[in-house]
């Protein structure tokens, strides 16, 4: 008997130690996982800041990237007392090979503020039966809202065509933060010919980090330099695209938002591509999507809509080759679009509409150069819908009510 209990304290003993070891290691059986006890600066482990894509009335997705392999989540909440916690699954476990993040958070309320910030531990050794965990970091906390649905308010910038010149992207982004923007839409040429996953990165943070993209949530529309060079394809996971799709529709408040891909600006045979294109088929893909989204519940039922698309295909604003024109244009007529958004040229343009042979008012927004650089401002209000065009000084161009 006394050999059992000398026998039993010893396995206690064991047990307690055995315990030890693992709380020291931040590992509890409610988690699952050995959480790093040790704290880091976040820049150790993530590259910039997180941004945010795909807001809707219902949720928002919280992208970022991380410089090594890590266990990482979202906390969030109406407050920074008050947290929930999210993570990226993919078919029930946690990723953890990619450096590129995108986390959903869908149990926010529509119209209240929230709080968020992206936290990760490191993973230095990752096997099938032994893991082991490093330094955790934390960003700080940022604050954003989702929209409210059937809002009458609202207030967004349109910045195209920056081409990641440095000087101007800063005067935008100055521009655009005065105002105070609910979001914010780039309109195709602003992550222009990423080159590698570094360049691709480099350029996304740039862009993101100047507009504040980690509160002021972005719609990110495909122009055709984003098309170009050897990592175009994959920029497209770090925008966290609905559907996988460069175009598609959106509704914020009241007001039906539809984005459209016009492709190259070029025919799918110029050698400059090689072979590797077939917009010709995608540009019909489009058309049965618009062609469905003009009968849908969500657009028929929207008190204003705007179509937004990175080249123009109306008017003297538009290339010598304009497959979209013949493609979509007998569809676009019947749609009773406020307004039409496009850029590609380099020059502000405003056309009322039938002016250029486009249905609809059609603004074309400006160059890289300071001196032709343009900030849209979309405001929706009770009365109607508003745009202002400001210069890179916040000169007004133009002032367009009641659209």
């Amino acid at each position: 008997m006394k050999h059992t209990l000398r026998h039993s304290l010893l396995l206690a003993a064991r047990g307690l130690l055995a315990a030890a070891c693992l709380l020291a290691t931040g590992f509890t059986p409610a988690t699952g996982l050995a959480q790093a006890h040790a704290t880091c600066p976040s820049d150790s482990l993530f590259h910039g800041t997180p941004y945010l894509l795909r807001m809707s009335h219902q949720g928002v997705t919280v992208m970022f990237h991380t410089r090594r392999s890590c266990h990482t989540w979202v906390e969030y909440g109406t407050d920074s007392l008050h947290l929930h916690r999210a993570r990226q699954l993919d078919g029930g476990q946690e990723v953890t090979s990619s450096m590129l993040h995108a986390v959903r958070l869908d149990s926010l309320t529509a119209g209240q503020p929230f709080v968020y910030r992206v936290c990760a531990t490191e993973i230095t050794q990752n096997q099938a039966y032994s893991k082991r965990f490093g330094r955790t970091a934390r960003t700080r906390f940022y604050t954003s809202r989702l929209p409210q649905s059937g809002a009458h308010t609202w207030r967004a910038v349109v910045v195209n065509d920056l081409h990641n010149v440095q000087q101007t992207v800063d005067a935008m982004a100055a521009l655009a933060d005065s105002l105070q923007p609910d979001f914010t839409i780039v309109n195709g040429d602003c992550l222009s010919e990423p080159a590698s996953p570094a360049d691709a990165l480099h350029k996304l943070q740039q862009l993101t980090q100047a507009f504040r993209a980690a509160e002021v949530p972005m719609v990110v529309v495909r122009g055709n330099h984003e098309i170009r060079n050897a990592y175009a394809d994959g920029l497209l996971p770090m925008l966290d695209l609905q559907g996988n799709r460069t175009y598609g529709a959106f509704t914020w408040g009241d007001t039906r938002f539809v984005l459209l891909d016009c492709g190259e600006d070029k025919p799918d045979s110029h050698w400059v591509y090689y072979g590797l294109n077939d917009f010709s088929r995608f540009r019909q893909e489009q058309l049965r999507f618009l062609q469905e989204e003009l009968k849908s519940r969500d657009f028929r039922r929207a008190k204003c809509r705007l179509l937004i698309h990175h080249i123009p295909i109306w008017g003297g604003d538009t290339d010598e080759y304009n497959p979209c024109l013949k493609l979509w244009g007998e569809t676009l007529r019947r749609a009773p679009f406020n307004l039409e958004v496009c850029a590609h040229t380099h020059r502000y343009a405003f056309h009322e509409a039938q002016a250029a042979g486009n249905p609809y008012p059609l603004v074309v927004g400006g160059g890289y150069d300071l001196q032709e650089a343009t900030l849209l401002v979309l405001e929706r209000s009770p009365k109607g819908l508003t745009l202002r065009v400001l210069d890179a000084t916040g000169r007004t161009l133009l002032l367009r009510e009641g659209l």
